[in-house]
């Protein structure tokens, strides 16, 4: 009997001490999912934001005069600089090639302009050329007396960026090739097509 009830006693240990299965993984949480969507796309964002880019470079106004009765003519050119990012900008040269017919009229140089961050500006010069072949003085004159007068311009503008009080070494130029149709009775921009140039 005394036997029996050990072997008895023995086999109840042995059922006691099976491991019991374990338990089911937790559901998934898309808690961390979303985190890292919502922090990717802050990321993005401010990437966009912060990358710095060109100015927007374009002609506003052109007037052109002519000194009496002589083949001198005067240009007087009104460039906006627009500032698309948070950086200021420090302009440290605009320089406007102008054109007509192919030939080569001079530049109109100016600098030391300040743009604020999203902000714009406008730089005016002043350009007197003459030297012009007898057939260009002719058309020109001509198209002043029609109204309209069409340049070729190349506006280069180039400076520093800054953020707050720093100042980036890295020094920037945008370059913008035009054609512009001048309404030579009030010197405005009637129409003017413009492409990026490296």
């Amino acid at each position: 009997m005394e036997k029996n009830a050990h072997f008895s006693t023995k086999k109840q240990l042995h059922k006691n001490d099976v491991v019991p299965p374990p338990p089911p993984p937790p559901p998934p949480c898309h808690c961390n999912i979303l985190t890292s969507m919502l922090v990717t796309l802050l990321c993005v964002a401010a990437i966009f934001v912060l990358w710095p880019g060109e100015p927007d470079v374009k002609l506003t106004q052109l007037s052109v005069r002519r000194v009496k009765a002589t083949a001198v003519f005067t240009l007087s050119v009104t460039v906006k600089v627009r500032n698309g990012d948070v950086y200021w900008m420090d302009l440290k040269e605009v320089d406007v090639g102008m054109k007509y017919r192919g030939r080569k009229l001079g530049h109109v140089e100016s600098g030391r302009w300040h743009v604020r961050g999203w902000g714009w500006c406008h730089v005016y010069g002043d350009l007197e050329f003459s030297g012009l072949p007898p057939v260009d003085v002719v058309h020109l004159i001509e198209d002043m007396k029609k109204g309209s007068a069409l340049f070729h311009a190349v506006a280069e503008v180039s400076g520093q960026l800054g953020l707050f009080g720093y100042r980036s070494p890295i020094v920037f130029k945008a370059v913008r090739a035009c054609d512009v149709l001048v309404n030579t009775k009030n010197s405005t921009i009637v129409h003017q097509h413009c492409i990026r140039k490296d």
